[in-house]
């Protein structure tokens, strides 16, 4: 069901991504060192963080068949739990001139480790904040709350060595991670697609 909050209204694109900006790179960090402290009590840890584009499907909400929306993404996964078998936490916000949509979810992934890549598939659950910006002229930007499940993958490529950094093989260019995000916002049910690049870094043993 969908549920309508006051929001202060939205003037111009640019401030909100700024803001929003200021307040994820300051949680990327400070997943860093949670990581890095748990670096001898778990094989793995990898952090990732980078730019996300979401097609979002919106014939239903009345703004076309799919909004382009971008945005950011952050993950926090252990990779090798037991063979190859892991788990991972997700989180990304997209932003468009008239919507906008955050999500959070948790779920396991399997990697298998090649000499020069690596590929990861995953399956997560979770919940999905749509809210839209533009409503016309009410005061209330009716939003929605509800589950989002995710399905994709993502290739990875070892970047360090080859950029003679001291770092080895831990920092990786995430090369593309593809995902089908399914939500359900306002009592409708989307498909969206969400492509990701941005860079990986490996705490702990691998």
């Amino acid at each position: 069901m969908a549920t309508c909050q006051p929001c202060p209204p939205s003037n111009s694109f640019l401030p909100f991504t700024t803001r929003c900006c200021r307040r994820a790179i300051p949680i990327f960090f400070l997943l860093c060192g949670i990581a890095g402290a748990q670096s001898k009590l778990v094989p793995s840890v990898d952090v990732f963080g980078g730019y996300s584009h979401m097609a979002l499907q919106s014939n239903d909400l009345g703004l076309g068949t799919f909004t382009q929306m971008n945005g950011l993404q952050f993950a926090i996964a252990v990779p090798q739990i037991v063979k190859g078998l892991g788990i991972t936490a997700d989180a990304s916000g997209h932003w468009s001139t008239g919507l906008e949509q955050f999500n959070y979810a948790i779920g396991p992934q399997y990697t298998w480790e090649f000499t020069q890549f690596r590929v990861t598939a995953h399956a997560m659950y979770g919940r999905a904040q749509t809210r839209l910006r533009d409503p016309g002229s009410t005061f209330l930007n009716p939003s929605a709350r509800d589950r989002t499940l995710i399905f994709g993958g993502e290739l990875d490529y070892p970047i360090g060595e080859r950029l003679k950094l001291h770092v080895g093989d831990r920092l990786m260019w995430r090369v593309l991670q593809a995902d089908l995000v399914w939500t359900s916002a306002f009592g409708e049910t989307q498909y969206n697609i969400r492509a990701s690049t941005g860079l990986v870094y490996r705490f702990g043993k691998h």
